[in-house]
């Protein structure tokens, strides 16, 4: 699942490692995919240990009975210094190194950051073996994992804050094709 908007998730900047809280919009959707996943039987719940995902687990937790546990590989692309800011201030600031980056964002970083590559290995690392497990994360640990598992593009996944993604895998590839719940489109 990815955590529930912040205002800077609304201002479209680069969030990364900074920490954000909900906004009203974020909390109300997390009280909305709680309402949602308490209808699984789960077992157990893994969560980013950044604020904006510590506090969608909570609510989460407080629907299904799971007590979340924090995990900072599952926090979201180390942005560097392209953190905090719009594409518009990055492209103003750092045109060469966003240009960089854009052409090759698996092995190139942003500058101070990380990239796509080291990303999807400690996320896949941190991702539980059993079933019916919950993990809270972000929006780029979710596209790069889900990329990698279905062999399609890293952009080819809306997942917007709130959403629920719905994934069975055999530890190396997606079982069948990933289903996101969202949280405007009801319960």
């Amino acid at each position: 699942m990815r955590h529930g908007a912040t205002a800077a998730n609304a201002e479209g900047r680069y969030v990364g490692w900074e920490e954000h809280p909900l906004s009203a919009d974020g909390l109300a959707q997390a009280e909305a995919a709680a309402r949602y996943l308490s209808r699984f039987r789960l077992t157990g719940m893994r969560t980013s240990d950044l604020m904006r995902c510590r506090q969608t687990a909570e609510r989460i937790g407080r629907a299904t009975g799971l007590t979340p546990a924090p995990d900072p590989r599952l926090r979201e692309l180390n942005f560097g210094r392209f953190s905090g800011l719009t594409y518009e201030e990055i492209a103003r600031q750092w045109p060469e190194e966003l240009a960089a980056w854009l052409a090759d964002p698996e092995h190139a970083p942003p500058p101070g950051g990380e990239s796509l590559a080291s990303l999807r290995s400690r996320a896949l690392a941190a991702l539980p073996r059993q079933d019916g497990a919950v993990v809270v994360t972000h929006g780029g640990v979710i596209r790069t994992v889900l990329a990698h598992l279905t062999g399609r593009g890293l952009w080819d996944w809306r997942v917007p804050p709130g959403a629920v993604v719905l994934l069975r895998w055999d530890g190396e590839r997606a079982v069948d094709e990933p289903r996101v719940w969202r949280p405007e489109a009801g319960e």
